[in-house]
């Protein structure tokens, strides 16, 4: 099979770990995740350096304006920054590169090799669903972890990410693409796997209510009804907005807290806060932004970020918008090219429709863009990684 496939078979199997495996170093953190990655990275470029020019990658031009863009006003920032300040801004940014690599990486990858490919991501799902029930039964709360700053969401399934909003917006992922699997898997009549997938997708959708999270549920709304349309069962549509909506009303209740709470008001001030820090910061900083990612550094120079740990407080590193986020680090420069990417991932689907995998990029997609305005999703590496193999799965049917 080759070094190269066995090393993103890993990749994958060690996916679930998420921040379970993360290791902080003073301001700089870095996880398994981030060294399996580097490791695919390296070797990818060593194996298969000559079928890198034979291939015509659709997403490389913005991905390199963007990573540009990002490393440009850090480098003009970088005199009110200390070396240190630097450092672990640029880390950011290479993080960023890293995890779009693995587009690369499968864009080189066989046809056979990819079909397999498509199957093997439901390990990682299933994993990650397991440690996720698992969580909510035995470890209800992160409250033993408020001091490395993580929030204590009491009662929510957050799994792996330690965060019921990314797991539930990541969760709405791995439910469309199980659903697509099991539409395909249903036509090739191989009844066990379609049962089996189907089986999987069910437990998956109750995660996502379980999470309590409301910008996943506005994401779920978004993208079922995006992949309704595009897969033309419109007249799936309402009935199946309509029993989603209803399962909101009929999810456990048993542990009735603010987190539980899908009527809660406090989350919704923080991100009003957040979103005037963020407006703060691009007002001083508005054509190239402070720099991917600086945004700490801005937020303790413009804002109140001043407690003591804010130097690797979660919140300190990011605003619960994406979009303002690319506007604070990049920018209105940065924010054209970011929403050409963004465009040029929506072509890329609409390009391969007699491919079914686009129907399922561009669903997440229409989903994503509304979950981030409430949370910073388009940039947690982890949704992040997964829209890359999305991405590649869709445009590598054309080069083999």
């Amino acid at each position: 099979m080759g070094i190269l496939n066995y090393l993103i078979i890993f990749l994958l199997l060690i996916f679930p770990i998420a921040e379970l495996g993360k290791i902080q170093l003073g301001a700089v953190s870095f996880s398994l995740n981030d060294i399996a990655f580097l490791t695919v990275a390296t070797v990818w470029v060593i194996v298969d350096y000559k079928k890198i020019n034979r291939i015509k990658f659709n997403l490389l031009k913005p991905i390199l304006l963007f990573s540009a863009v990002g490393l440009f006003p850090l480098l003009i920032n970088s005199l009110s920054l200390t070396p240190n300040s630097f450092f672990v801004s640029l880390l950011y940014l290479v993080r960023w590169v890293l995890y779009s690599s693995i587009y690369f990486v499968l864009m080189t990858r066989d046809k056979k090799f990819l079909e397999q490919f498509k199957y093997l991501l439901v390990i990682p799902i299933s994993l990650f669903l397991l440690i996720g029930f698992v969580q909510f039964f035995y470890y209800p709360s992160l409250a033993n972890l408020f001091y490395l700053g993580w929030d204590e969401h009491l009662y929510r399934l957050f799994s792996s990410f330690l965060d019921p909003n990314f797991a539930g917006t990541f969760f709405v992922i791995t439910f469309l693409y199980l659903s697509y699997l099991s539409w395909e898997t249903y036509k090739k009549k191989k009844t066990n796997k379609t049962i089996l997938l189907s089986i999987i997708s069910l437990i998956n959708l109750i995660t996502i209510y379980l999470t309590y999270s409301r910008s996943a549920l506005i994401m779920l709304l978004v993208s079922t009804t995006t992949f309704l349309v595009l897969t033309k069962k419109l007249k799936l549509v309402g009935f199946v907005l309509a029993a989603l909506i209803l399962f909101i009303f009929i999810s456990p209740k048993s542990f009735q807290t603010e987190g539980t709470n899908l009527l809660r008001i406090a989350s919704g001030q923080a991100r009003i806060e957040s979103a005037n820090d963020a407006l703060k910061i691009i007002s001083q900083n508005p054509v190239f932004g402070v720099g991917f990612n600086a945004y700490r550094y801005a937020q303790y120079k413009y804002t109140n970020l001043t407690d003591a740990k804010w130097e690797t407080t979660h919140s300190g590193a990011g605003t619960d918008n994406s979009f303002l986020f690319v506007l604070a680090t990049t920018g209105v420069v940065g924010f054209v090219i970011y929403i050409y990417l963004l465009y040029r991932i929506f072509i890329l689907g609409r390009d391969k429709s007699k491919n079914p995998v686009s129907i399922v990029l561009i669903s997440v997609l229409a989903g994503l863009l509304v979950n981030s305005f409430f949370i910073n999703s388009l940039f947690y590496v982890y949704i992040l990684e997964w829209i890359w193999i999305l991405a590649a799965l869709t445009e590598a049917t054309e080069n083999n």
